[in-house]
């Protein structure tokens, strides 16, 4: 080979070494823009599953010296036994004399007995319930102004309390009170869906957990379709994290009920 074929071929290869070691060329910023990956459609999500911004009604509870956002009510059962929690503060105040007991339980269980006990835990009211709900009725012994009573309940047939909810307190508000709310209630008489918002309006300003939720579920039975009633609701709801899953099914049927005035 003559020398100046060497000499061709020694200039390519170089060309080629250096093409290799330079590098690379920096995309364009419209390059860069493009290749970067779009973040996924979370429109479905952000309808299903919309961020609210809840009212922080806190009082509900008089336990609570603080809003604890990451307390949850627990259950006193045996491992390997399905929880029941009870619906309520730890310790709630209340004005009627007919609350109503909400729970809730994971297993296939629908027969409940709930108890009554006062603040010496002496037992005052025992029932069997159908269901996960019952309303202290009014052939009950009366709820005394200014005591402190505690309520349980426990799927039927369960030994010596095991597998039952922990006690839930309510604090009977004393009688200047229950004058005072009185008074308040006097301004909104009658029978209207007007006036029936006012009440459960001042049974929220006192954080009477019990009245608040049973005149709002009330309203709710007689105007099935008014969106801001599941919202008020649902607003005391997520006060507790114990009632968070039934705040969260409220706002959903306040949409739905928004939709269908549309």
């Amino acid at each position: 080979m003559k020398l100046g074929s060497y000499l061709l071929v020694i200039l390519l290869l170089v060309g080629i070494l250096s093409a290799q070691q330079q590098p690379q060329q920096q995309p364009s910023p419209q390059q860069t823009q493009s290749k970067e990956p779009k973040p996924p459609d979370t429109t479905a999500a952000t309808n299903n599953k919309r961020r609210r911004v809840i009212t922080n009604l806190a009082g509900f509870d008089l336990l609570e010296a603080k809003k604890l956002s990451g307390e949850t009510i627990v259950v006193g059962a045996t491992r390997g036994m399905p929880h029941l929690v009870a619906l309520a503060p730890r310790l709630g105040k209340l004005f009627g004399t007919n609350p109503t007991f909400s729970w809730s339980h994971e297993g296939p269980t629908e027969k409940f007995v709930i108890v009554l006990s006062d603040d010496s835990q002496a037992e005052i009211f025992r029932a069997d319930v159908d269901g996960a709900q019952f309303r202290y009725p009014t052939r009950a012994p009366a709820l005394q102004p200014g005591k402190i009573y505690f309520w349980s309940v426990a799927p039927t047939g369960s030994f010596a309390g095991f597998n039952s909810s922990d006690p839930s307190g309510l604090s009977v508000v004393s009688t200047e009170q229950q004058q005072e709310i009185e008074r308040k209630l006097a301004q909104y008489p009658g029978a209207s869906y007007e006036a029936g918002l006012a009440r459960a309006g001042v049974f929220t300003d006192y954080r009477l957990w019990y009245d608040a939720l049973t005149a709002l579920t009330d309203l709710i039975e007689q105007y099935p379709d008014r969106a801001e009633l599941y919202e008020l609701r649902g607003t005391i709801y997520a006060q507790l994290d114990c009632t968070r899953g039934l705040a969260e099914a409220d706002f959903s049927r306040a949409e739905e009920a928004k939709i269908k005035m549309k």
